[in-house]
């Protein structure tokens, strides 16, 4: 998933606020923050109980028009909903595989179904994680700041007069 942020602080302002956040006692980020603008962060977590998988976000903060804008990616799996589309997906493949007649294929695409869970459910747990926390470290939204929005309403023209100088004729 790519994501733009924009932010008010400063380029290192907000390097500054990521290198203080990344040696906090909490440990529980990983990463590295460049004096150019690019960083790095990454977090693990537990997936069903016993499998851990680390996401990683890279971005890069540069000033545009005035403006901070945070511009990265982060791998952002699939929600459950989804997930729960892939599951029947390959289950459906499978059966059709093995009554088909080929057992093995069919029982490995649904045999496949575990594996493909730790990284679809790990990486959008974890991707939320990620892009939340740089929000809140550089107070950073998603949306342009107010002061530098342009006004959506379009003057209205008054409607023009015939050059009959305003005269009725009957």
């Amino acid at each position: 998933m790519q994501f733009v942020y924009y932010s008010e602080k400063t380029v290192s302002q907000c390097m500054l606020a990521l290198n203080e956040r990344l040696h906090q006692k909490s440990g529980k980020f990983n990463g590295w923050v460049e004096k150019n603008g690019r960083f790095s962060l990454s977090v693990t977590t537990t997936v069903l109980r016993r499998f851990s998988r680390t996401t990683q976000l890279s971005a890069k903060v540069e000033k545009e028009n005035g403006v901070t804008v945070v511009r990265g990616f982060v791998s952002d799996g699939a929600d459950p909903r989804n997930r729960y589309l892939i599951y029947a997906i390959l289950l459906g493949v499978g059966a059709v595989l093995a009554v088909a007649g080929f057992l093995l294929p069919g029982l490995l695409a649904i045999a496949a179904i575990l594996p493909l869970n730790i990284p679809l459910e790990g990486d959008y747990i974890n991707s939320q994680t990620l892009t939340g926390e740089v929000q809140r470290t550089l107070k950073a939204k998603a949306t342009l700041p107010a002061a530098l929005r342009k006004p959506a309403k379009a003057e209205k023209k008054e409607p023009s007069r015939s050059a009959s100088s305003g005269k009725t004729y009957r």
